[in-house]
């Protein structure tokens, strides 16, 4: 698969401003995204795939099967992941239309290297084999989203059964390790629906920082801060400073004032921030 080297945050204007004062961005609460799906995804997809193998009369699967109910219905569900999201695609009509105030808002494109050092995360590929959260205590993860079909095979679900079947020998209980591997895949896993989207996610897995900081239950990191979401009371955490990441800036379609480049350029030097500044090449308006 081949990596994108710039992703893009689609945003409003009040979104732009925030990020371009602050240099940081929000990662907010997965399950306040717009797939109701969200986290779950995965999940089922996989627990559905080692029901097949049990009902064809294989007790290890049977055995595996209830034993990742028992993880994900009654110990911990999959962990609380905060989010924030981008897009391979630089001038995406979709994307302006549900993510940036109907086109009237802004593409801030990222240099991917630079992002993910700056938080501290590994880049992931597409079969998120490595160990995104557990190489290190910082909880953060960086790349790109899987769009994973009900009944078609791919490679996350290859990778699971690879890992069942090794675990036994590398010492491992087969149970605990299949677990991990669904908790990591299902914060970058979503439904087929959404392929157009090409996402692109910063991750921070909340419910890991709270066991390193030894809190427990549903209490919240003390950094947690709320604000209104479009789907109702939404926590959020913020990143470090990231405006040395950005490379360039995409005005909206919707933006039709003509002087509304140079703005942004002047605003950008103010800001201190070294991008190329392009208008949409979008006819949407």
């Amino acid at each position: 698969m081949a990596t994108a080297s710039t992703v893009y945050h689609y945003c409003g204007a009040e979104s732009f401003l925030s990020i371009l004062r602050t240099g940081r961005l929000w990662v907010s609460d997965a399950r306040k995204t717009n797939d109701r799906r969200e986290l779950d995804w995965f999940k089922d997809l996989a627990l559905k795939h080692i029901a097949k193998s049990a009902a064809k009369g294989d007790k290890v699967m049977s055995d595996l099967h209830l034993a990742l109910r028992v993880r994900f219905e009654l110990v911990e569900d999959v962990s609380d992941y905060y989010v924030c999201c981008f897009s391979e695609k630089k001038d995406s009509v979709p994307q302006w239309v549900a993510y940036a105030d109907r086109g009237t808002g802004f593409a801030i494109g990222f240099d991917v290297n630079a992002l993910r050092k700056k938080i501290g995360a590994a880049l992931l590929s597409s079969n998120y084999s490595p160990v995104p959260f557990g190489a290190s205590a910082s909880g953060w993860g960086f790349g790109p989203v899987v769009y994973a079909e009900d009944g078609t095979a791919n490679t996350q679900i290859d990778d699971l059964m690879g890992l069942i079947v090794s675990a036994p020998f590398e010492g491992e209980d087969a149970a605990d390790s299949a677990r991990d591997y669904i908790d990591r895949v299902c914060a970058f896993c979503k439904h087929p629906d959404f392929q157009t989207e090409h996402e692109w996610r910063i991750v921070c897995n909340t419910s890991l920082l709270r066991k390193t900081a030894g809190l427990a239950g549903s209490d919240m990191l003390p950094d947690t801060k709320w604000r209104k979401g479009a789907y109702g009371f939404t926590p959020y955490r913020e990143t470090v400073s990231v405006l040395d990441c950005v490379r360039e800036v995409i005005v909206g379609p919707g933006n039709a004032d003509r002087d509304s480049i140079e703005y942004v350029k002047q605003f950008l030097r103010f800001s201190g921030v070294e991008a190329k500044v392009f208008p949409s090449a979008s006819p949407y308006r």
